[in-house]
């Protein structure tokens, strides 16, 4: 089995299964079920669940309990460098919950769509320095929400319109809408400025909603927008627009600031979002 190890168990969540379960128990209690009946993505943050976790919690509550054989994750790299995409070419990733399959045909197939996705452990080590927390701290709510999925994971860091453009297009033609879940994984403005984490965050909220796909990809890549996870909410624009869905809406926001109560210092913006198709 090639199995991609948890590396971030006891430093963004728990490592103690029992732990991790109650605690991912304790913010999905305090979250509300909004109603949406057709989700097809969600954008959600990844920072430590202390910092983020209630509101990555919203974003999962809207789905707890809905069925979906394939779960295609799109995270950020902040490490290690990319050509194209790495779509994960193991057998599963392993968090304290158990082991999460890959959907090792729809990955394969995905990768034979196009030209800039290639089959690799690139951005997916979890050893060293470049070991990347973007997509791991993702599983964990998955499986306190989700049962009987696979998942495909997907790294990049190349923000360019042709880059994000390809893999949206290609999700969306690989994967259909009534069996897919996209997750967007991503946190918002980091520095060192309260004030300027509130504006920048209205500003990249309100271009992820109201945006075209091709104006919130040149935004982020003008800095007029602020997100990590830039090109994984950017495909999940495009796919949304490619299933006719809506695009995604924003259901929470916070920041690091409001969470721990110190606004002197640097500060992370999160949201949850969902794209609804109906």
């Amino acid at each position: 089995m090639r199995v991609r190890h948890a590396a971030w168990a006891d430093q963004f969540y728990p490592g103690n299964a029992d732990q991790l379960k109650q605690i991912i128990n304790s913010y999905l209690q305090m979250s509300e079920k909004l109603g949406f009946e057709r989700i097809v993505g969600l954008v959600s943050p990844h920072a430590g669940y202390v910092f983020s976790g209630r509101t990555a919690a919203l974003a999962y509550k809207q789905i707890q309990g809905k069925k979906y054989a394939t779960v295609v994750l799109i995270a950020p790299s902040h490490g290690a460098f990319i050509d194209g995409v790495s779509a994960f070419n193991g057998d599963c990733y392993e968090t304290p919950l158990g082991r999460v399959p890959v959907d090792e045909p729809g990955v394969t197939t995905l990768a034979d769509a196009a030209s800039n996705i290639h089959m690799s452990s690139t951005g997916h080590e979890s050893m060293g320095d470049r070991a990347e927390h973007s997509l791991e701290v993702q599983l964990p709510f998955l499986q306190m929400v989700l049962h009987d999925f696979k998942i495909v994971p997907l790294v990049f860091h190349d923000y360019s319109w042709d880059n994000c453009r390809q893999l949206g297009e290609a999700v969306a033609t690989v994967f259909d809408p009534d069996h897919t879940l996209i997750v967007a994984s991503s946190d918002l403005y980091h520095g060192h400025s309260y004030s300027e984490c509130q504006r920048m965050d209205d500003a990249t909220l309100h271009s992820m909603e109201n945006d075209s796909p091709i104006q919130f990809c040149f935004s982020s890549n003008n800095q007029k927008v602020m997100a990590c996870g830039a090109g994984p909410i950017t495909a999940l624009k495009i796919i949304a627009e490619k299933w006719g869905a809506q695009q995604p809406q924003v259901i929470a926001r916070s920041n690091s600031a409001d969470v721990t109560g110190a606004k002197g210092g640097y500060v992370v913006g999160y949201a949850a979002a969902v794209a609804v198709k109906s």
